[in-house]
């Protein structure tokens, strides 16, 4: 782990280098930077034995209905809407008691074992450096998160009076938006070099989707007259090419957690798509889901737990709210914006699902950026710019920082904070076609209009 070296760091006397950050440390100091690091991993290791025990054994259903909040605005619920909806109100109850009934052997037993395999090989091997602590330390976190907001234990129930399109909802409390916070160095995308490069020429145009937090990996669209190209892309630019049909152009395609799948956003269809899956039955086609009209044709998806969005590529943009668990139409916003106004951008936020951010285009190539709650109501709104060209929109893992709106065509994008308040621009080091977003690795993908493919890590 260490070597001999210039002087120590703390002191004048000889040295070592600690090979996982570099830095010089006398024998004294040196062996109180091992203990310091095996401090670190003992920590880490105690973090790793709770996370143990709740998988192990998850909170119970009469645990979480302790919570008289939490069950009483659903008797209430039942008693305000009258008999008929004491069947939706039972429903709701099933979900809980099924994801925490599930959630060690069916939704995170995999992914915990993965984790325990590489503690397990840490501790053998009794390497510890820096980077491997952080690594881990940052994989744990994250996974701590994702588990902890399956455990329902800091949900409550969002009810809608007497909307029969909408019935009940259970969303997670916004005290989660803390632990969602990362700190992200927009500026570096001036003064640093990506960490990888791919040339992608060759396509008249491209699409980027949304990226899996789960396998980090997005779907990369390439389309030519004659040729139509679709490729699973991950974090360190690896890229498998996936069969796609030549009738139908892809618009969008976003991550969904609740399908564990990707959905892909063509002119008139949707498809589901499953990277796990090897054979043709690895893309479906969902026939429930049609444009509302014959000669519509979609635009762009997003989607969170169980609903998706869809909107459409006409003027007076409506939106349509689908439930994926039977994919059936839960409400048709219509009249979102005006007569003269496009809906081309929409993203959900990575730190609050209950934000829905637009960017609106009008007949003038005036552009405007819309903040929107789940069902729809405007929350506030800011002035973009006027372009002919795009202004696509991704959410950032940080409230102050939430909104990357992509100037399509230039070297600049604008930041707005989560309530859209605020906004400043940021400069790129060269001209700009779309984005991407790796929210636990804190990772940009950016397209350029010289057809490369960029990762910067912020």
């Amino acid at each position: 782990m260490a070597s001999p070296s210039a002087p120590c760091r703390e002191c004048d006397r000889g040295s070592y280098r600690c090979d996982g950050c570099r830095q010089l440390f006398c024998e004294h100091h040196f062996s109180e930077h091992r203990q310091y690091l095996t401090q670190q991993f003992d920590n880490l290791t105690t973090e790793y034995s709770d996370l143990q025990k709740i998988l192990a054994l998850p909170p119970s259903y009469q645990s979480l209905t302790e919570n008289t909040e939490l069950i009483d605005k659903i008797n209430q619920w039942e008693i305000d809407i009258i008999r008929q909806v004491k069947e939706i109100a039972e429903a709701t109850r099933e979900k809980i008691r099924h994801r925490s009934d599930t959630i060690a052997t069916e939704r995170f037993g995999p992914e915990f074992q993965q984790l325990t395999e590489e503690l397990q090989q840490r501790q053998r091997t009794n390497h510890l450096y820096e980077l491997d602590i952080e690594q881990l330390t940052t994989k744990l976190n994250n996974f701590k998160l994702q588990v902890e907001e399956s455990l329902l234990t800091t949900a409550e129930i969002r009810t809608i009076p007497i909307d029969w399109t909408k019935y009940i909802q259970i969303v997670m409390k916004q005290n989660r938006v803390q632990r969602n916070q990362r700190n992200i160095h927009i500026d570096r995308l001036l003064t640093i070099k990506p960490r990888i490069s791919l040339d992608v020429r060759g396509a008249d145009w491209h699409v980027l989707g949304t990226t899996s937090s789960s396998n980090s990996i997005f779907l990369h669209y390439q389309h030519t007259r004659k040729n139509k190209r679709l490729s699973v892309v991950n974090v360190n630019g690896q890229q498998k090419q996936i069969p796609w049909y030549e009738d139908q152009s892809i618009w969008d395609s976003c991550w969904s957690s609740f399908l564990n799948k990707f959905i892909i956003l063509a002119d008139n269809r949707l498809y589901t798509y499953d990277n796990n899956i090897v054979t043709s039955d690895s893309m479906q086609l969902i026939e429930a889901v049609k444009p509302k009209r014959d000669k519509m044709e979609f635009l762009r998806c997003i989607c969170s737990d169980e609903t998706i969005f869809i909107t459409y590529d006409e003027r007076n943009s409506s939106i349509d709210e689908y439930n994926m668990s039977h994919w059936t139409v839960v409400h048709r916003y219509e009249n979102i914006v005006k007569q003269n106004e496009i809906i081309v951008g929409i993203a959900m936020s990575e730190i609050n699902s209950n934000l829905i951010g637009i960017t609106v285009l009008d007949d003038k190539q005036h552009w405007h950026f819309e903040l929107r709650d789940r069902s729809m109501l405007l929350i506030s709104s800011i002035q973009l710019d006027k372009s002919e060209f795009n202004r696509r929109i991704i959410s950032l893992s940080n409230s102050s920082m939430n909104w990357l709106i992509v100037h399509t065509g230039t070297i600049f994008f604008t930041i707005l904070d989560e309530t859209a308040q605020t906004k400043r621009m940021i400069e790129c080091a060269e001209p700009i076609d779309l984005a991407t977003y790796f929210a636990p690795q804190n990772c940009l993908v950016v397209l350029t209009q010289k057809s490369k493919l960029k990762f910067f890590d912020l």
